[in-house]
């Protein structure tokens, strides 16, 4: 006979609407757990693990008396300034998925002696400091070329920047999804966000985010970096916002990416109309054509008008995103090769079991021994 738990009502309701259900939607889900919270009837121990899993909240929780209380490291705002209250499920769990990681990592760098990273809040006073200062700023303490752009290809332009970034010490993860790819993450509530640490920043970015805006993104993310912010987005970072802070991220990742003073002389020695000129421009520099738009804008080349005109015709454009794909092509970025290398390291010198190099990692045994050949 199976033995049958006693769990408080008031916490199964927790954990139903931390997924984002109600009784209805609930029952259609898992009609058992209707009864337990009516305490008509009660769970088994297999029951309680099943339940656990169908509605992705730690098998552990559900034995505490009373709901714990969760909050998230940041805050995710829109582009109005509005806070997002109570972001989706999957948006919590990734962040605290990530969370987990940068608590290892900074436990290993700590007990193997690293020094924190001296840049992470060196743009703290950042409103008296003009954009074109702090991308030179950035640029000399993380080691970029002010000419980036005639370093790689188009095509490649996404790992050229998380390869320059991870050098420094900064974990980029990026993916759609947590665990496994039906729980897709709402680029609505998440486009990115930064974690920031002294030993081990850590920046997401969503590749659901289609259309090119992962890449200004990111250097939006790495910007809050040297700012010593940890926040997270919910819109398009080039659409002007209402906080001072996010408007000087925005600011410095134009200027990293397509430097003004170039900018420049690149609008005037064309003569195409303006959507050419745009597109010819945004192939020039490797960023999307939205960023050359806000950039002519800022530059007084363009009107308000043209730029909104732009900006409403390119965010309807139904991008779509290529089905598929090789599985060692989204692994590194998922996992991020310097994180790997890391818990690899650890793993090698004993440091950490082998089942959790491979927690940590979110990989199987076969595949954590196939990775650093295969990404």
């Amino acid at each position: 006979m199976s033995t049958r738990v006693k769990i408080s009502p008031e916490t199964l309701l927790w954990a139903a609407e931390r997924s984002g259900l109600n009784i209805d939607s609930l029952n259609d889900i898992y009609p058992k757990a209707i009864d337990w919270i009516r305490e008509e009837s009660e769970p088994t121990v297999k029951q309680l693990e099943s339940f656990a899993k169908k509605i992705h909240v730690p098998f552990g929780f559900l034995f505490l008396k009373k709901p714990p209380k969760e909050k998230l490291p940041i805050t995710f705002y829109r582009s109005n300034g509005e806070v997002v209250k109570n972001p989706p499920l999957v948006v919590k769990d990734l962040v605290n998925q990530i969370k987990s990681k940068q608590e290892w990592i900074k436990d290993f760098l700590i007990e193997t002696n690293y020094e924190e990273l001296d840049f992470v809040g060196s743009l703290k006073n950042f409103k008296k400091v003009n954009s074109v200062d702090a991308a030179e700023i950035i640029r000399k303490a993380l080691g970029f070329n002010i000419t980036w752009y005639q370093e790689t290809k188009k095509s490649n332009v996404f790992r050229y920047w998380i390869d320059k970034i991870e050098k420094n010490r900064i974990f980029v993860i990026s993916t759609g999804y947590v665990t496994n790819n039906r729980r897709n993450v709402d680029v609505e509530v998440c486009k990115g966000f930064t974690l920031v640490d002294g030993f081990c920043p850590f920046i997401y970015i969503n590749t659901n985010n289609l259309g090119g805006g992962r890449i200004f993104t990111l250097i939006h993310e790495l910007v809050h970096v040297l700012v010593g912010s940890s926040i997270g987005i919910g819109y398009e970072p080039i659409h002007p916002s209402s906080q001072p802070l996010e408007r000087f991220c925005d600011s410095v990742a134009s200027e990293i990416l397509v430097p003004t003073t170039f900018f420049k002389v690149s609008w005037n020695s064309s003569n195409d109309s303006f959507d050419n000129k745009i597109s010819k421009i945004a192939g020039q520099y490797h960023v999307s054509k939205l960023v050359i738009a806000k950039k002519a804008l800022d530059s007084n080349f363009i009107e308000k008008s043209d730029f909104w005109s732009f900006y409403n015709s390119y965010t309807n454009i139904p991008f779509k995103k290529k089905s598929g794909g090789d599985f060692w092509n989204s692994k590194p970025y998922e996992v991020s090769r310097k994180f790997y290398s890391y818990v690899d390291s650890a793993l090698k010198q004993g440091k950490i079991l082998p089942s959790n190099a491979y927690k940590l990692t979110n990989m199987k045994a076969n595949t954590y021994e196939k990775f650093k050949k295969n990404s």
